[in-house]
C-alpha cells in the first residue's frame, strides 16, 4: 500500500506540474524571435512523412510483440513504471522508448541543426538512436547504454536496421564522457536520456556548456520526472554559458546563440505533448 500510495502522489505531483506548464506556456504565435519560431516550425512540429521512419517504425511494432524477458541492471534513479528488474522486452519498447511523434521531432530536431556529432546518453532499445542517426547520415552518432541487457538488445536492433553511423558504448555515462568531450565536433546535439538524478545529470550536460554555441544544441529528456529533474533542468538553463532555452515539458532545449542575443526563456505548449502521458 505505501507503494502504491507514492506511485500516486508522484503522479498527482506530475499532473499538477503539466497544469502549471500550461498556465505560462506559450503557443508558436507569441513567439516573437524570428530564430526561435523557425525552430518550432520546422523542427519542434509535426512535419511530412520520411521514407526513413519506415524500416525503424516496423521494428517498434516488432519489439511490441517481444515478450522475451530479461534482467535490468539500471545505474541510474531506476523505473517509476517497473518495480523489478526483470522486465519483457515489450515493456520496454512500451515504456521506455521515445513515443512516435516525440522521436520524430528529435528526427526533424537534427535535420534542422545538422549537428557533425550526435552523442545520446541512455540507447534504451535502439529506437530513438535510430531516428537520430537516419536524421543525419553523415553525422557520428555515440549512444551510451548503462545496462547490459538492454545493450545487448538495442546493438541487435541497430544492425537490423543496418545504421552505419553509429558508435555504441555499453557503458556508464561518467566512464566515457571525459574521452567524447575530448573529441566533439561541432555543431553536435548531445541529448540526456538516463539516469534522472540531480547531480548526475548536471555533471553530464555541464562539460558540454562551454561549447555550447551557435547551432549546438542539448537536449534533456523528462525535465519534470521529478523534483531532481526539474531542479537540475532550472539550474542549466540558468547556467551564464546559456542564452536561449525552451521548455516543452517533457523535455528541455538549451541553446547559447551567438550575436545580439538576448537571455530568452521558453516554455511552449507542444501538440504532441498527450503522447507522454500514454507511457
Amino acid at each position: 500500500m505505501p507503494g502504491k500510495q507514492t506511485h500516486i502522489s508522484v503522479q498527482a505531483r506530475f499532473y499538477f506540474q503539466y497544469l502549471q506548464h500550461l498556465l505560462h506556456a506559450k503557443s508558436r504565435y507569441q513567439i516573437h524571435s524570428p530564430w526561435v519560431y523557425g525552430l518550432i516550425e520546422q523542427a519542434l512540429r509535426g512535419g511530412v512523412q520520411d521514407p526513413a521512419w519506415e524500416p525503424i517504425e516496423q521494428l517498434r511494432h516488432q519489439l511490441l510483440r517481444d515478450h522475451r524477458l530479461i534482467e535490468v541492471d539500471d545505474p541510474g534513479a531506476g523505473s517509476r513504471v517497473h518495480a523489478t528488474r526483470r522486465r519483457s522486452i515489450s515493456q520496454i519498447a512500451r515504456t521506455a522508448a521515445k513515443p512516435v511523434p516525440l522521436a520524430r521531432m528529435l528526427f526533424q530536431l537534427c535535420r534542422y541543426v545538422q549537428p557533425a556529432m550526435v552523442i545520446e546518453l541512455g540507447t534504451s532499445l535502439g529506437l530513438t538512436t535510430a531516428y537520430l542517426a537516419a536524421a543525419v547520415p553523415d553525422a557520428r552518432v555515440i549512444t551510451v547504454e548503462g545496462s547490459k541487457a538492454i545493450a545487448a538488445e538495442a546493438r541487435r536492433n541497430l544492425q537490423q536496421l543496418r545504421l552505419h553511423n553509429v558508435d555504441f558504448r555499453q557503458a556508464l555515462f561518467a566512464d566515457v564522457l571525459p574521452e567524447i568531450r575530448a573529441t566533439l565536433r561541432e555543431p553536435f546535439l548531445l541529448f540526456v536520456d538516463g539516469d534522472h538524478r540531480y547531480a548526475s545529470t548536471r555533471a553530464y550536460v555541464e562539460p558540454f556548456l562551454s561549447a555550447l554555441d551557435g547551432d549546438s544544441c542539448v537536449v534533456m529528456d523528462d525535465i519534470h520526472w521529478s523534483r531532481e529533474m526539474t531542479e537540475a533542468w532550472n539550474s542549466l538553463r540558468n547556467d551564464s554559458r546559456v542564452n536561449l532555452s525552451i521548455d516543452v515539458f517533457f523535455m528541455g532545449f538549451l541553446f547559447h546563440r551567438t550575436g545580439r542575443w538576448q537571455v530568452e526563456h521558453y516554455a511552449l505548449r507542444y501538440p504532441g505533448i498527450l503522447s507522454w502521458f500514454r507511457r
